[in-house]
């Protein structure tokens, strides 16, 4: 069997985990990503030849490929000589943990590495750790570094925080309040104090802040789908806010996405412009709305934010 022994020692720079979004419809979430990672002296090394990560619907259909899906790229990036794995969607980081809680399982672990074998991919040894975008910026820059890199502040501007339903749940995977030094599996603030420090004024109160985005619905019960996103931008509208800030593509999409139907039946004071919160740090940190491809978003943040006098 194929070895994913480490060739050296672990670097301290994580292994970069792409998935799907962002390199389609998520492609501004990963430039602007980048841009922040640039400002702020942070680097990730990509994983050459990754694979879907199988997203929260191949475990419907085999248990089995759920599981060696995420566990190649892992793999991957443990032949990298990597031990930290870092992605930005919450559907990613799901997968990659829950993987990880699998093949702790001994007996596990030697039947997906055989499934490993027989697709040529490494063996994985279960030791990669994984941690969200939003974790990595947080604990190696923190709000004093990025309020530090901050070139024209966001100020004017209330931002309500989304964080989604799979950035802290399940907490047996993402260890999420558990292992240390990351965020509250509760009331979540490593957004909050990042987009703060940019100069925003942030509804940390933002009651739907972890609620679902109705994503997982969105073929097989629009209507569903829709009431879940529109709850969102309700509370939104409710508590003030101006744009709403993403940290995962498919809460991103999936809200951008229903926003005719959400207009039709909430009516168009509702709609929020939605944008992900690396492009807004990008542009706090100097980036054009150009730069930081804010239109490219359906919701057009990059027309509201013109009217606000950013260029």
């Amino acid at each position: 069997m194929s070895s994913a022994t480490p060739r050296g020692p672990i670097e301290t720079t994580p292994a970069y985990y792409p998935g799907c979004s962002l390199d389609g419809l998520g492609k501004a979430y990963e430039i602007s990503c980048q841009q922040v990672l640039d400002r702020l002296g942070l680097s990730l090394d990509r994983i050459v030849d990754y694979n879907c990560c199988g997203a929260t619907e191949v475990k419907n259909l085999s248990e089995d490929v759920s599981v060696a899906l995420p566990a190649r790229n892992l793999a991957l990036a443990r032949t990298m000589g990597r031990q930290q794995v870092v992605a930005a969607c919450n559907g990613c980081v799901y997968s990659l943990t829950r993987a990880n809680d699998a093949v702790a399982d001994p007996a596990t672990r030697e039947r997906i590495n055989a499934t490993l074998e027989r697709g040529g991919a490494p063996a994985y040894d279960g030791a990669a750790s994984v941690q969200h975008v939003l974790e990595f910026v947080y604990r190696r820059a923190g709000p004093e570094r990025v309020r530090a890199a901050v070139r024209r502040p966001l100020e004017g501007l209330t931002i309500a925080p989304y964080y989604g339903c799979l950035y802290t749940r399940p907490k047996r995977y993402t260890g999420v309040g558990k292992t240390p030094g990351t965020d509250d599996p509760e009331h979540p603030h490593f957004l909050d104090e990042l987009l703060a420090a940019c100069g925003a004024r942030v509804l940390t109160d933002f009651s739907a802040k972890t609620i679902c985005c109705g994503g997982g619905h969105a073929l097989s019960d629009l209507d569903v789908s829709v009431a879940f996103s529109a709850s969102i931008l309700n509370e939104a509208k409710r508590a003030g806010a101006d744009l709403v800030a993403t940290i995962c593509p498919l809460g991103q999409i999936n809200i951008e996405n229903h926003l005719d139907r959400i207009r039709a039946e909430y009516g168009d004071e509702v709609v929020r412009p939605v944008a992900y919160f690396t492009q807004l740090m990008s542009l706090a940190f100097g980036a054009s709305l150009r730069e930081a491809r804010l239109a490219d978003n359906f919701s057009r943040p990059d027309l509201f934010l013109r009217s606000r006098g950013f260029s």
